[in-house]
């Protein structure tokens, strides 16, 4: 590229959704995490949470009178295509619906559907514009109540553990981006009022001219 070319214009960021899943003493919870394979074209060798991008699934579970919204479906879908685990309460949904997705036809083969308000937006995060792979990734958290199955590496994740959220935020193996959530949620959880709370912002980990920059928006604007 010569010098006087214009920049190359950035990646348009892929939407996703992840689902922080805490269980234990409220003081000292356990994280559900799984470690990304090490030939990873992104963030390889990094221990995540379960989540993925939204899929044409999710978009159309959210487009009927399922109460949640496509991150939402996403966050579910990806948790149970990942580690195993759905987070679902009794319930069925239509029957042009079960067969859109695996996951959607397991749950109701049981007599359950995704728990969309078993979540709770709590964190969101852009890619740098800078890398060539991008993510605007809504983050939910959530407890193990509606919790089904036994968290097991079975998808992309080679492994799948429960960590103490303090050696979580320690690690070296934990990004800048999942300790910043993994701080928004813990400190939900622990604080606990205003968790279900509709008017609590949200923060976002974004940035802006080259530099880290931490916004805040509603949860509406950010599930929009």
């Amino acid at each position: 590229m010569d010098a006087t070319d214009p920049p190359p214009m950035p990646v348009t960021p892929t939407e996703a959704a992840s689902l922080v899943i805490l269980r234990g003493p409220v003081e000292a919870p356990d994280v559900l995490l799984g470690r990304r394979r090490d030939t990873a074209r992104f963030m390889p060798g990094y221990f995540v949470y379960p989540g993925g991008a939204v899929d044409a699934p999710d978009v159309a579970l959210a487009a009927s009178d399922w109460p949640g919204s496509r991150f939402h479906a996403a966050a579910i879908r990806e948790t149970w295509e990942e580690a195993g685990v759905s987070l679902a309460r009794p319930g069925t949904l239509h029957a042009d619906l079960v067969t859109l997705d695996p996951c959607f036809s397991a749950l109701n083969a049981m007599g359950l559907r995704p728990a969309s308000e078993a979540l709770q937006y709590i964190a969101r995060a852009i890619t740098p514009p800078t890398s060539p792979i991008r993510f605007d990734t809504r983050f939910f958290l959530t407890g193990t109540e509606d919790m089904h199955g036994t968290a097991t590496a079975i998808g992309e994740l080679p492994e799948v553990v429960w960590m103490p959220v303090v050696s979580a935020l320690s690690s070296t193996k934990l990004s800048g981006v999942t300790k910043f959530v993994l701080g928004e949620a813990l400190s939900l959880w622990q604080r606990g009022e205003g968790l279900f709370e509709p008017s609590r912002p949200v923060r976002v980990y974004t940035y802006e001219h080259g530099a880290r920059l931490i916004r805040r928006e509603s949860q509406s604007d950010g599930l929009a």
